[in-house]
């Protein structure tokens, strides 16, 4: 007797499995994940296919080893003192202006995140710099981590590598050009907006003038040294793409962070490795092996393309909310590169009649709000790893007014996107 069941019927049965295994039972989400794959191919009449588990495991190898390459650059930061010479010299240069301080701490980590394309890597490379700055300004943790998330947020789907809205080009076979001014229309606000919340409506616990010190213009290039090699690589390969191969951004961070090996000794070189593959990236990457394998699974028995056909059958006005609600609880558990695949695709479909540039680059916006939704809320949870403190509902009471920005920017390049093509296209 075979069991064939509809899709409706396996996503439904897997969405129970998960609650009761994750929220109830406490497993870890690699577990579940893993778990809930095999029993969606048991019902769906596959039987235990360990192929489609061994194959989905290796779908974001790429992204897993850029996690990795960031948080071995944050330790290497934070080890050779880097960090904090970087963190001492934007401090003082800010001569206490919180607004100034801001920008410039909040800068590497949006580079990062606009080169590489990923949230969590920018936390775990750049946000090692924000820490000891906003602390010295007198921020709470909870804030810092949430400065850090909307920024590395921002910077993901800041041009030119945007990976949830790279996937969603190749989903509706869009090139991968003409995305520069639609993504900077949608990042920038967020971004300023993040500025301009943290430094007025989230304030330092002290006066940051009382915080600042004289500056030292060469202890700070040195601490920026390794930022600044990245960036030029980075620039370079985009520069002279024929002249130069490009090396890959997890590369590029591991080359960035062996610049600071001479200032490292050896014993605490141990510490760097250790740290880089246990605690919070250790089980990140472990979820990310988990998503591949659910990915894959959800392809395999038909929830996948149920959900599609659902997305699309929505219709007007309907889809909008759709899209609001079901992007971010659907990326919480799948992450946002994930539900900007599946759920954003036909979303872009359905709104084939419009700008397909802005039509990608708006629902990018959207899938990156799962960036702050349990359970894997990647930037909102690297950012309190990187800092040391603070919970992913703190960050997201800090954070809402720049992703409300980040929501409103997206909303209006969907609905006025024929008033907006040729301006930011």
């Amino acid at each position: 007797m075979t069991l064939g069941l509809h899709p409706a019927i396996i996503f439904g049965v897997s969405i129970a499995l998960f609650l009761l295994l994750h929220i109830a039972l406490r497993w870890t989400l690699p577990a579940v994940f893993i778990l809930v794959a095999a029993v969606a191919a048991l019902i769906g009449d596959f039987g235990f296919p360990y192929r489609h588990l061994v194959e989905g495991g290796f779908g974001f190898i790429n992204l897993i080893l850029a996690l990795f390459a960031g948080t071995f650059f944050g330790h290497m930061m934070r080890v050779s003192g880097a960090a904090d010479a970087a963190s001492d010299g934007i401090v003082n240069a800010g001569g206490g202006r919180v607004a100034l301080v801001l920008t410039m701490v909040g800068l590497p980590i949006f580079v990062v995140g606009m080169f590489v394309g990923l949230s969590g890597v920018a936390v775990l490379s750049a946000g090692v710099i924000a820490v000891p700055a906003l602390r010295r300004l007198g921020f709470a943790d909870a804030s810092i981590a949430a400065f850090i998330a909307v920024t590395a947020t921002a910077g993901m789907i800041a041009p030119p590598v945007n990976v949830p809205a790279m996937l969603l080009a190749d989903g509706v076979n869009m090139p991968w050009t003409g995305v520069t001014r639609a993504l900077l229309f949608l990042s920038l606000p967020m971004a300023i907006a993040g500025v301009i919340w943290f430094s007025t409506g989230a304030r330092p616990t002290e006066k940051a003038a009382e915080m600042t010190g004289p500056f030292n213009a060469g202890a700070a290039l040195l601490g920026l040294l390794p930022f600044i090699l990245m960036v030029a690589i980075w620039l370079a390969v985009r520069i002279f793409p024929e002249q130069l191969p490009d090396p890959s951004s997890p590369l590029v961070l591991i080359i960035g962070g062996l610049v600071m090996l001479p200032r490292v000794k050896g014993p605490r070189i141990k510490e760097v490795l250790y740290s880089t593959f246990t605690g919070t990236p250790l089980l990140l990457g472990a979820v990310l092996v988990a998503v591949g394998i659910i990915v894959q699974i959800m392809t395999l028995t038909g929830v996948r393309g149920w959900l599609v056909v659902s997305t699309m059958s929505l219709g007007s006005p309907w889809i909008y909310p759709g899209l609001l609600v079901g992007m971010p609880l659907l990326g919480g558990p799948l992450t946002s590169m994930v539900v900007a695949d599946v759920l954003g695709v036909p979303a872009a479909f359905w709104l084939i009649a419009q700008d397909m540039i802005i039509n990608v680059s708006a629902l990018s916006g959207l899938a990156a709000l799962a960036e702050f939704v349990p359970p894997t809320s990647i930037a909102a949870a690297l950012s309190c790893y990187v800092v040391g403190g603070g919970t992913v509902g703190q960050v997201f009471r800090r954070a809402w007014p720049p992703l409300l920005v980040l929501v409103a920017t997206a909303f209006v390049m969907i609905f006025f996107a024929r008033q907006l093509s040729g301006i930011i296209t």
